[in-house]
């Protein structure tokens, strides 16, 4: 429904009519001339005019842009769901120097990065999840702990407040 209110938006704002006269420079001096001196403010309906003009351009500008971004988003989505290689992180060893892992297909290899590229290690990518899991497990452990050892401070404090 929304792509329709574009659409005809779109459709509405580009049909407004133009006008192109020829007129020699001195026409145009004259003409000036005399709507100066006949009206020294402009109306109020052709300002009104002028802008709902502009917001209606300014509406189907954006809209437009805001349906081609959509439209663009949602045909890169399937590209990024069908990638074979996936980086999964690296550390800096100092100026134009890192080490690399990226995973692809059920390998994870482990790269220099410098001047060339050149091949450290390479691991299985069952090895590399395992470890993450346990790694997950392992913060999850240490933040109950944390969060147990925290409530029981509060607690602790709490009953001193309440003899104070």
């Amino acid at each position: 429904m929304n792509k329709w209110w574009l659409i005809i938006l779109l459709v509405v704002g580009l049909y407004v009519p133009t006008t192109v006269e020829a007129a020699t420079v001195d026409q145009q001096f004259e003409q000036q001339q005399t709507d100066v001196q006949e009206k020294n403010v402009p109306s109020a309906a052709s300002s009104i005019g002028s802008f709902v003009k502009v917001v209606l351009s300014l509406v189907v500008v954006v809209g437009g842009f805001i349906v081609l971004m959509r439209w663009l988003s949602s045909k890169t989505q399937g590209m990024k769901a069908t990638q074979h290689m996936k980086h999964l992180g690296g550390v800096p060893l100092g100026k134009d120097r890192s080490v690399q892992m990226v995973k692809l297909g059920e390998h994870v290899y482990v790269l220099g990065v410098g001047d060339s590229i050149q091949l450290i290690d390479r691991l299985d990518a069952d090895a590399i999840d395992e470890e993450q899991n346990d790694q997950l497990k392992l913060r999850t452990a240490n933040s109950s702990a944390f969060l147990e050892t925290f409530k029981k401070q509060l607690a602790q404090i709490e009953e001193v407040r309440k003899k104070s």
